[in-house]
């Protein structure tokens, strides 16, 4: 449990010398760092991070820093020529500081500790916005958002709401029963008995503040195969990510300014308004609606065609027409026809609204993975998306899946151009909010800030703590990408 572990910290074993780090047989969580040579990356950034204590990290966070960039120093030894030059490339883009913070055994911290530290230097740079999260930097467990959804998955809230009060009020091993009348929260619905998993927290509360303070955005890491499980295995799951990113900020990929939107539902269209504003109808490529008879794309692919938005004056005539019409049904929606648009074009956003869990979502893990081309962005809002465990967490997860499969993190690892994508690590149970999200894109915002703002209506929608546990979300990727 996080919440009695707290100062607790692993002793870990590794010969730093080999890392070019530290020449040291052990670390604890955040120790100070020994003299050692730096990793090489003096030609991108001057003068380049050093490896730093968590008690003394502080130091290197300047005055001015809008964001960091957080992981351990022994990752940081292997990525950091690639890893800085994506940082200064984003830095430049996005015209604020951007400081990368490489803690001595930061993996091996708990939760707690990280926390306690993001807090202590919020205070001391109020400025900052957010803070991007590589590598295997351990996030605690959430149980039960709602009674209808008894999972246990990873909680990124934790590190975004410094000020929440979260605590662990039911004990594993509590047997809840069914929901009804006499018998309040906690209860499972649906359900005669559940057994309580193990976890860390299962209830927040408001801090003084209203809503998350910091953006938070993850490039995980884990292989099923625990042999891979390594600081070289893990530098080359995110080193071609790092190198598709740089990509992006040096102008060698170019991407279109639109949506491409799969859903049978006409609400998240609506929510898309501020595209349309920006970029017209004629950009938004939405499938779809059915103008032939109720039934007659269930189960059929040959529904998988684009509205003719640009035939209708406005948005609101558009959804007004569509909206008589009957219900598009499930099963139209076919992998092999969105590989093949996804392969054709490079959009700002592309978003789909579709059953799913942890390794599926339109399209399978492996062909996530495969994709060619695509856009920037991935919207998913299906159930599930980001639930994964981190190699060697303490922070037991209700999902065998780890990042090297899970789809959210495949579409952004993988091959295709996608240097984002957002989703919940639980069922979904509410929308994903996405109007704030777009009118900050579309008005020169960028997406780790987006992202906040995103959540934080989510919260301003909450009329109390029991809906606010239900709205979760995790953004995977490149947080400082924007619509230019």
């Amino acid at each position: 449990m996080v919440s009695r572990r707290i100062g607790i910290t692993a002793l870990v074993f590794a010969v730093w010398a080999v890392l070019g780090v530290l020449a040291t047989t052990g670390t604890l969580c955040g120790s100070e760092p020994t003299t050692g040579p730096a990793p090489d990356a003096a030609a991108t950034l001057t003068p380049p991070p050093q490896p730093v204590g968590l008690a003394s990290a502080l130091g290197q966070v300047p005055d001015d820093a809008r964001a960091l960039v957080l992981l351990d120093a022994r990752l940081h030894a292997l990525i950091a020529p690639d890893l800085l030059a994506y940082a200064r490339a984003a830095a430049a883009r996005r015209k604020f500081h951007i400081a990368v913070l490489p803690v001595v055994g930061l993996d091996d911290c708990t939760p707690p500790e990280i926390r306690r530290s993001i807090q202590g230097w919020r205070a001391a740079r109020p400025g900052l916005e957010g803070i991007l999260f590589v590598g295997n930097v351990k996030l605690p467990s959430f149980f039960m958002p709602r009674a209808d959804t008894p999972s246990t998955r990873l909680w990124p809230r934790y590190f975004e709401d410094i000020d929440m009060l979260a605590e662990r009020r039911i004990p594993p091993g509590t047997i809840l029963t069914d929901c009804g009348a006499g018998r309040a929260w906690p209860c499972v619905a649906g359900v005669k008995e559940f057994k309580v998993p193990e976890h860390d927290f299962d209830d927040l509360a408001q801090g003084p503040s209203e809503g998350p303070e910091l953006w938070a955005a993850f490039l995980p890491v884990g292989y099923q195969e625990d042999a891979k499980n390594t600081y070289q295995g893990w530098a080359k799951q995110v080193t071609p990510f790092l190198q598709k990113a740089i990509a992006f900020y040096d102008g060698s990929a170019s991407y279109g300014g639109g949506l491409y939107l799969v859903s049978n539902d006409l609400s998240c269209l609506s929510r898309s308004r501020p595209v349309w504003d920006a970029v017209g109808p004629r950009e938004i490529e939405f499938y779809s609606i059915n103008e032939k008879g109720p039934g007659a794309f269930k189960n059929n692919p040959a529904g998988y065609i684009r509205a003719t938005l640009e035939n209708h004056a406005s948005l609101d005539d558009f959804l007004a027409h569509a909206g008589k019409l009957p219900w598009m049904d499930e099963g139209w929606q076919s992998p092999g026809i969105f590989l093949a648009h996804m392969k054709q074009s490079r959009r700002r956003f592309v978003w789909w609204n579709v059953h799913s869990n942890p390794e599926a979502s339109l399209i399978s893990q492996e062909q996530a993975y495969g994709m060619l081309n695509g856009g920037l962005i991935a919207l998913l809002n299906g159930c599930a998306v980001g639930g994964f465990r981190q190699p060697g967490s303490h922070s037991q997860v209700d999902v065998k899946t780890v990042p090297e499969d899970n789809v959210l993190v495949s579409i952004v690892y993988g091959r295709s151009a996608f240097l984002a994508a957002l989703g919940t690590p639980h069922n979904r149970v509410d929308d994903e909010h996405a109007t704030p999200l777009f009118q900050h894109m579309y008005s020169n915002g960028y997406l780790g800030m987006a992202h906040l703002l995103r959540v934080r209506q989510q919260d301003r929608d909450s009329p109390n703590s029991g809906v606010l546990r239900g709205r979760q979300e995790m953004l995977i990727g490149d947080p400082f990408l924007d619509v230019r």
